[in-house]
């Protein structure tokens, strides 16, 4: 028996750890986003700037959540001189875009509705995140489902052995 209880340890340090890997992977991966909500009304804006250095980063990223998703919402990137470089209309509750950053400056995620009723909206905008912070992320999730199939394996372990000293 304490040979199994070992092993549930190990496994449950291995799950823990995936956990811990995960929500620091996340944390890393957002922590570069400039977040912004609000109510928009008919012919209002959402406007969320962020300043960037395209030496350090030439991709950016933007998302938009919309609560009781309606159309007529439509996402904008400006860059530094106002110009627009990127504009969607938003057809789903969620929604995520990339745009190429060529100057540095103060580029804006403009958010507008055009639709009369007002609505609840959330943006982010920020660098594309490199591929090691994407890889933790990736590598956490494979250390999590390493643990829960140990569990899985340690639990049936558990079973036949108890059948074998019962027989």
């Amino acid at each position: 028996m304490q040979k199994t209880g070992i092993l549930f340890v190990i496994v449950g340090g291995i799950v823990g750890l995936g956990i811990i890997l995960s929500f620091y992977g996340n944390q890393i991966i957002f922590e570069d986003l400039i977040k912004g909500e609000g109510q928009v009304k008919s012919g209002e804006n959402l406007v969320i700037p962020i300043e960037f250095n395209s030496i350090k980063t030439q991709n950016g990223i933007y998302a938009i959540q919309i609560i009781d998703f309606k159309k007529g919402v439509t996402a904008k990137i400006l860059d530094p001189f106002d110009k627009k470089i990127e504009s969607q209309t938003i057809n789903q509750e969620v929604f995520e875009g990339q745009f190429k950053i060529e100057e540095p400056g103060t580029y804006k995620l403009v958010i507008e509705n055009s639709d009369e009723n007002e609505i609840k909206v959330f943006g982010v905008i920020g660098p594309e995140p490199d591929a090691g912070k994407k890889s933790l992320g990736f590598i956490s999730l494979y250390i999590l489902v390493i643990g829960l199939a140990g569990m899985v394996i340690v639990t049936i372990y558990v079973i036949k052995n108890r059948k074998k000293s019962f027989s």
